[in-house]
């Protein structure tokens, strides 16, 4: 290995570093992180770490690789409430997924600069980092598959059987963190791409060595639902039977929903657009072979996770990873040209882009004076740091525009913007959301710093997932009031009347404690009549507003029964 290519490895590692990590502790918790979390947590403190349990329940709709590795990092850290290190898991994988792109490209083309150039966009497009500060199940399999297809393809031209063998460990890994659907989601697409764009010559030589992988990866995958089918067979073919019908009965969307997934590759977009044209893209690839290989890889892709009628954004994933990498091929060409090389087509593309980055540096600096400054969440030293780094990029983007910078600044630039909103909005969304008090009532979510509280909690409805979370323990439903302990505390988020009415006489309030818990959309159901019901929903984001007040109620047995 070159100097000149040990020194892009560091620079690729500390792009990862900055773009993943100073976001860890910013977000709030969701429900599909808060479902990981507990079931973690629950795995440190009773030891079970095959017969896993959610909110002292059964929890076999997830396979647990993810929930072992935040597990593991509960362990180590010796925490089982820190959110940053929590998420530690996902980011350390999606700097590893950086890697993998990075070796896949210099293997397939051995063009280190190309390779260089992939990993870059890849470390600086939108829904990578996103999802690589989330730690719920999506990014993991597909990360995991990548890596197997990586060595697959890697194994294919080198025909040595420690790549098949290495693959075969990041198949198990895959198989066990979300079942088969990375397998039908990026694998069944490769193996089509690479023998349309290769031939179908190589696989067949090395077909014992691809069944070695499948063994191995299947092998591995299958040790964890075994271990359950000797214990909890029954329950575990139902909760199998119940996921299989999800699939196809919820979030249901159209087959045009991946559509504008295009966006979500962020500050890249527009070399993601023009690299589907694909002619007029190849012919400036620098390696026409493998960008044909990705583009098919892509549209397959496209096209089969489309045909699933169960449909989110985050599971679009193949997609954010597989659309940067033919973006860098078209990245790569324009950063080695000049202004006076391009013809009227490419100069159209670089304008339309540096416009585009001119008006989001300049947008930026309104954001955080009307939500950030004019609500008092940040003062003017930081707003005027935000000002002067987003006008300087807004000048550099427009001395783009005309001509007086080189095209590889402007690209290497539009990279770096991505990586300063990242930073510079998280300090602002920590400040601005996630504060432990609004106004005078603190978030929910401290009391699982707080540690168990002294007497257990119950609630009266099958609670959401992030309450469980945010307390720290397990929430039990109330039944019979008769199997009450004679202390207690409800989490409700009804008032004090309605409580008194709901214990009737066997139960007193000594102590009501409120808190801002964060809504949900189950919330808006219960406050509705049951003669409504709920048409359609449009979900709006407004920060003040945005919080529901909820109590801890603190019970014990009426001395008058």
């Amino acid at each position: 290995m070159q100097a000149r290519e040990r020194k892009n490895l560091l620079y690729l590692f500390f792009y990862g570093m900055i773009t993943l990590f100073p976001d860890l502790w910013a977000g709030r918790v969701g429900i599909m992180e808060a479902r990981n979390f507990v079931t973690a947590r629950e795995m440190v403190q009773n030891g079970n770490w095959i017969i896993t349990t959610m909110n002292g329940k059964f929890r076999f709709e997830k396979p647990p690789f993810p929930t072992w590795l935040t597990a593991l990092f509960m362990k180590f850290f010796n925490t089982t409430t820190n959110e940053f290190v929590l998420r530690l898991p996902i980011a350390i994988c999606t700097l590893g997924l950086i890697f993998l792109i990075y070796f896949l490209v210099k293997s397939a083309t051995e063009n280190p600069e190309l390779a260089f150039i992939s990993g870059f966009v890849s470390t600086t497009t939108f829904m990578i980092i996103k999802l690589g500060n989330d730690n719920a199940w999506d990014m993991f399999p597909y990360i995991f598959m990548f890596g197997c297809v990586t060595y697959i393809f890697i194994g294919l031209k080198s025909l040595n059987t420690r790549d098949f063998i290495i693959s075969g460990v990041f198949m198990g890994a895959s198989l066990l963190s979300k079942g088969p659907i990375p397998v039908y989601g990026m694998m069944l697409p490769f193996f089509v791409a690479y023998s349309v764009t290769y031939g179908f010559s190589n696989i067949r030589v090395s077909w014992k060595k691809i069944s070695l992988t499948i063994i191995i990866g299947v092998s591995l995958a299958a040790l964890w639902p075994a271990a359950i089918m000797l214990t909890q067979k029954d329950l575990f073919i139902s909760v199998m039977n119940k996921e299989a019908s999800t699939w196809s009965n919820k979030h249901v969307k159209s087959i045009f929903y991946y559509f504008d997934y295009i966006i979500y590759i962020g500050v890249w977009m527009i070399f993601a657009l023009a690299s589907f044209f694909k002619k007029w893209s190849e012919k400036r690839s620098p390696d026409n072979k493998f960008f044909s290989m990705l583009f098919l890889w892509n549209l397959i892709t496209f096209v089969l996770i489309s045909l699933i009628k169960m449909k989110k954004k985050r599971y679009g994933v193949p997609l954010y990873i597989l659309t940067p990498m033919m973006a860098s091929h078209l990245i790569f060409y324009f950063m080695n040209k000049d202004w006076k090389e391009l013809v009227k087509k490419e100069n159209f593309i670089i304008k339309i882009h540096t416009i585009l980055m001119v008006t989001i540096s300049i947008l930026i600096f309104p954001m955080f004076y009307f939500k950030g400054y004019r609500s008092g969440y940040i003062g003017i030293i930081y707003l005027s740091f935000i000002a002067v780094v987003f006008l300087f990029f807004s000048y550099e983007f427009i001395m783009g525009f005309t001509e007086k910078r080189k095209i590889k600044q402007i690209l290497f630039l539009t990279g770096f913007l991505m990586i300063t909103i990242n930073i510079s909005v998280t300090w602002f969304v920590q400040k601005y959301v996630k504060t432990e008090y609004r106004n005078e009532y603190k978030y929910l979510s401290t009391l699982k710093s707080s540690g168990p509280q002294e007497y257990p909690i119950y609630t009266f409805d099958d609670d959401e997932i992030t309450n469980v979370w945010n307390v720290g323990q397990k929430i039990e439903l109330i039944g019979d009031l008769q199997e009450l302990p004679n202390n207690f505390f409800v989490l409700d988020d009804r008032e004090e009347p309605l409580i008194k009415e709901k214990f009737r006489t066997e139960f007193i309030i000594k102590s009501k404690n409120t808190y801002y818990k964060y809504r949900e959309e189950s919330l808006i159901k219960k406050t509705l009549s049951p003669k409504f019901i709920i048409k359609s929903k449009n979900t709006y984001y407004k920060y003040e507003d945005e919080d529901k007040v909820i109590y801890l109620y603190r019970m014990a047995k009426s001395t008058k029964n």
